[in-house]
């Protein structure tokens, strides 16, 4: 099979494997977290969350690599936190993170272009529309929990999970 991916887009994209692997633990921290207080739809939109679409998301990388003609590698995953002060500051975290990524994917897609990688250019223009739409997600939430007064148990019953 011809190798359609550069040495370094290759590289990078192995990188965001381990992002999106990273982002799926995060999540499966947050759950933790709160399934331990009581708040169970919370925690089992951020598990759904984390399997539905962090681990969706490596694996789109994984195969395009391998569609490519590339190397797939698995990096480490830095230990994540588990432990947060409040549910604010969980929903905060998790904008911060998307932002992290959507930052992360436009690394990406100027790398791509500067390489000519042509092959990348409509995945990593999906993943930039998707973390638009992952960054929405998490702002809404913390919205809704500003707008139900910060009470956790209230706003707890109203997060609804796939």
């Amino acid at each position: 099979m011809p190798q359609m991916i550069g040495i370094e887009l290759n590289k990078e994209f192995n990188n965001q494997i381990v992002e999106e692997l990273r982002s799926g633990y995060i999540y499966l921290a947050m759950s933790a977290w709160a399934e331990q207080r009581g708040m169970h739809n919370f925690a089992a939109f951020m598990k759904t969350h984390a399997e539905k679409e962090e681990y969706k998301h490596a694996m789109k990388f994984v195969k395009f690599i391998q569609d490519a003609g590339g190397k797939v590698e698995y990096g480490a995953i830095e230990k994540v936190p588990s432990d947060w002060a409040d549910l604010e500051t969980v929903l905060k975290e998790a904008i911060k993170h998307e932002q992290h990524i959507t930052a992360r994917i436009k690394i990406l897609w100027d790398l791509a272009k500067k390489e000519s990688e042509v092959y990348a250019f409509e995945m990593l223009g999906w993943f930039l529309e998707e973390q638009m739409e992952e960054e929405n997600l998490f702002e809404d939430l913390l919205r809704q929990y500003e707008l139900t007064g910060k009470k956790d148990g209230y706003w707890d019953h109203r997060v609804h999970h796939p």
